[in-house]
């Protein structure tokens, strides 16, 4: 057992990450249920799935601000109540307009969350095992959103998609008990600090974070866009049933899980941060062409589909770990995790309604490569960019 860190207290973090993944991924095996009982075309379905990102993308940078004033605990727990509270708004839903609302409130937890998150994992890490950690942290989109994709067929067939709603809820509130046991571990994070202006303009011109921020956008684009239309995909083109595709979404999404760990490994090894994006970035782009290659067998697609997932999952903790590195101290630190999750979540925000106009209007679905390839391309471009800056300057040192 590594000795240092208080990895009880990195897993109840954790859990609160989880219960935020699975507030997203809860959406992608119920979008054919939605599109009927309120009947969504494709593209409205697209601006449904991306209205939970409203709030990251408008207001991501001031929640950080926020975070770093109210304390990443007090905020983290915030967020989770807005998670619960949005879920049961949600299974009272009785229009597309009511369900939006509820979305929008679920986004805002789980901003709160995945801005404060990060910073109370590295809290409780020591500096050296700080990459490991925070490698940790960054499975909590793909075990959250499996743990949703691959419960929902027997929550659906018991209790229709309003049963996923109840169990997030209900997670969501184990999760604040956990948070709240673990709390003395988080003493130096439970009231934050007034900052300037002048203090968060400088701890926002670094140029790395910002770099870092357009990359995870580009990795949220693609993603987010997978994780969303792959059931749909299933069931429209290679005539699965619910159950398949649901299983089939889920093992997508938590093979990820393995390549945030091994993210963090590689950063652990002290490998550039850079370099191991662009890698990434290069194997990924081929593997999404072997995707929608015509002649391939179904399981030669799906061997690709799983590959793309475990080698993009290293993205997640090389920019998350950077936030903590470029932050000069943990006063700062939820102001570059909010810039983070602002920009990042501008590819989830955009993605799939963007994938699904291509989809109409392209003629099938191997159109998506003309939104997915521009951003793996953006993505390599600006990995290049920050391996000659950190290669030039060397790395901030780590914040705590």
């Amino acid at each position: 057992m590594l000795q240092g860190t208080h990895w009880r207290a990195v897993l109840a973090a954790l859990s609160a990450g989880i219960v935020a993944g699975m507030s997203i991924g809860k959406m992608a095996p119920a979008l054919p249920l939605l599109q009927s009982e309120f009947g969504l075309s494709l593209i409205g379905t697209g601006w449904l799935v991306s209205m939970f990102n409203t709030i990251a993308v408008a207001a991501a940078i001031f929640f950080g601000v926020l975070c770093d004033r109210a304390g990443a605990l007090r905020f983290c727990g915030f967020g989770l109540a807005c998670i619960i509270t949005g879920g049961v708004a949600g299974t009272l839903a009785s229009t597309a307009e009511w369900l939006i609302a509820s979305r929008i409130l679920e986004g805002t937890g789980f901003v709160a969350v995945i801005v404060a998150g990060p910073n109370l994992v590295a809290g409780v890490s020591t500096p050296s095992q700080r990459g490991l950690a925070l490698g940790l942290w960054g499975t909590y989109m793909p075990i959250g959103g499996a743990l949703s994709v691959g419960a929902s067929p027997l929550l659906f067939s018991s209790f229709g998609w309003r049963g996923a709603w109840v169990a997030v809820v209900a997670l969501a509130s184990l999760s604040a008990l956990f948070l709240w046991f673990q709390s003395r571990r988080f003493s130096a994070m439970r009231r934050g600090s007034p900052r300037s202006l002048a203090s968060i303009r400088a701890s926002l011109a670094q140029p790395v974070p910002w770099l870092l921020s357009v990359i995870f956008a580009t990795y949220t684009l693609q993603f987010y866009t997978v994780m969303i239309w792959l059931p749909t995909y299933l069931l429209q083109t290679r005539a699965a049933d619910a159950i398949t595709a649901s299983l089939l979404t889920a093992i997508f999404i938590f093979v990820n899980a393995f390549g945030n760990i091994l993210g963090g490994w590689l950063l652990h090894r002290n490998l550039p941060r850079g370099r191991v994006i662009g890698v990434s970035f290069a194997l990924t782009t081929i593997a999404f062409i072997l995707m929608f290659a015509g002649g391939l067998p179904d399981g030669l697609r799906y061997a690709c589909v799983l590959a793309y997932s475990f080698i993009t999952g290293i993205v997640p903790p090389a920019v998350i770990s950077g936030g903590a590195r470029y932050a000069h101290s943990p006063a700062e630190a939820g102001s570059i995790q909010g810039l983070i999750v602002q920009i990042s979540n501008f590819g989830s925000f955009i993605g799939p309604p963007l994938v699904a106009a291509a989809v109409t209007h392209g003629g099938g679905w191997d159109a998506a490569l003309w939104v997915i390839l521009p951003a793996a391309a953006l993505g390599f471009a600006l990995s290049r960019a920050v391996s000659r800056i950190e290669a030039g300057q060397g790395a901030p040192r780590p914040a705590r």
